[in-house]
């Protein structure tokens, strides 16, 4: 295929045979300079609509290449967001459903401390004892206690329901045992145990009406399903340390041989919740009852010496026969006062009745005068003091 070639009329060519340079144009003819640009310009039409061709079909395989890239990066994009959609969708599923399983949950909890709360008061209504109205206070306290955790692990979705937690219960009990301390023995100093110390939770400082302290106690709390024997010793060590005079251990689970709501086991007493008050009035008692005997005790030799002494005494005789005359002065004093009331009595009814007679005689002539005319008089004459007077008379 010949191929042509664009060259300027003006270009300067040299003849090859005397290299003389002349003009393009003025060794081709015009007509064969027309003719070769006739020819020239319909080849380069051809080759501009070979190469749009070439290029429009260029250009479209790589539209469909980039559209097809396109379409599967969307495909896949669109596959990834619905993957990840139905994700978002099982997940929301499974949150509303824990939501309303947590509401459920919360409700019925709710409903059952009701119906608890309902069954203990109608059994306080019957037995009508301050043992129940005990019980019912420290199961309240409990279920109160269960009831806010319940609701705090409902905001968190995280946590589940944790509905018997021991050392929740523990608390409650702990708080219900300060409560009824506190308000059974005003006087006494109840103070919970330092959190850094194992055992104990309460120490109950006794002290009489006076204010004298008189002994300890230590209140351990146990609110758990199953007895442990290895409380005993710690309590009891803890108590040697702290120098207490008894060490109460109140649990609702009791040892499997106890058959009365508290008993004493290696120096322990170990009690019921609703025996805790009683056992601890007839401890405090003791506590009492001996610190006012090693008061009593102190120096008793010398103080029974130093009365003998005094009974034997002359200070003690003079001041028996000064409280002897005393009495005798007052004894004589009085009927002397009594002699003379008497008399001054009978002077001023002597008085009264002279001047009865005396007012009874003026209505009396003022009647006279006017007759008729004055008719009030007559209540004059019907006064008490009046008619006290005729009587007498």
């Amino acid at each position: 295929m010949p191929r042509p070639i664009i060259v300027d009329a003006d270009e300067q060519v040299a003849c090859p045979k005397c290299n003389r340079r002349f003009a393009l144009s003025e060794g081709i003819s015009r007509h064969a300079i027309e003719r070769h640009a006739e020819s020239f310009a319909v080849s380069l039409d051809k080759q501009r609509r070979t190469l749009e061709a070439e290029l429009a079909a260029t250009a479209k395989r790589r539209a469909e290449a980039d559209y097809e890239v396109r379409r599967r990066s969307l495909e896949e994009s669109i596959a990834a967001k619905e993957s990840q959609l139905a994700r978002s969708r099982a997940e929301e599923l499974a949150l509303r459903r824990q939501m309303r399983e947590l509401e459920e949950a919360k409700k019925g909890q709710e409903l059952e401390y009701q119906r608890k709360l309902d069954a203990e008061r109608r059994k306080i209504e019957e037995r009508a004892g301050a043992a129940a109205l005990e019980e019912l206070a420290r199961r309240e306290a409990q279920w109160k206690a269960q009831l806010a955790s319940a609701q705090r692990e409902a905001t968190d979705l995280k946590r589940k329901l944790d509905q018997g937690s021991q050392q929740l219960q523990g608390e409650a009990l702990e708080l219900s045992l300060e409560s009824l301390l506190k308000s059974a023995f005003p006087l006494d100093e109840i103070l919970p145990v330092p959190k850094g110390i194992n055992g104990a939770d309460l120490v109950q400082h006794v002290r009489s009406a006076s204010g004298l302290r008189c002994g300890a106690i230590l209140w351990e709390a146990k609110q758990t399903k199953a007895w442990q024997q290895g409380w005993l010793p710690k309590l009891k060590h803890q108590q040697q340390e702290m120098g207490a005079e008894a060490a109460i251990l109140v649990t609702a689970a009791m040892p499997k041989e106890a058959r009365e709501p508290f008993l004493r086991e290696s120096d322990v007493w170990i009690a019921r919740f609703d025996a805790a008050r009683p056992l601890a009035e007839a401890l405090r008692a003791c506590m009492i009852e001996m610190q006012r005997l090693r008061q009593a005790n102190l120096g008793r030799s010398e103080k029974a010496e130093l009365l003998y002494a005094y009974l034997c005494g002359p200070q003690f005789t003079r001041r028996m026969k000064a409280a002897v005359e005393g009495f005798a002065v007052m004894r004589a004093d009085l009927e002397a006062e009594k002699a003379a009331m008497t008399r001054i009595w009978k002077k001023r009814e002597a008085q009264l009745s002279r001047m009865s007679d005396g007012l009874l005689g003026v209505v009396g002539d003022l009647q006279g005068i006017g007759q008729e005319t004055l008719p009030q008089l007559e209540g004059i004459a019907a006064l008490p003091g009046a008619a006290a007077v005729e009587v007498a008379a």
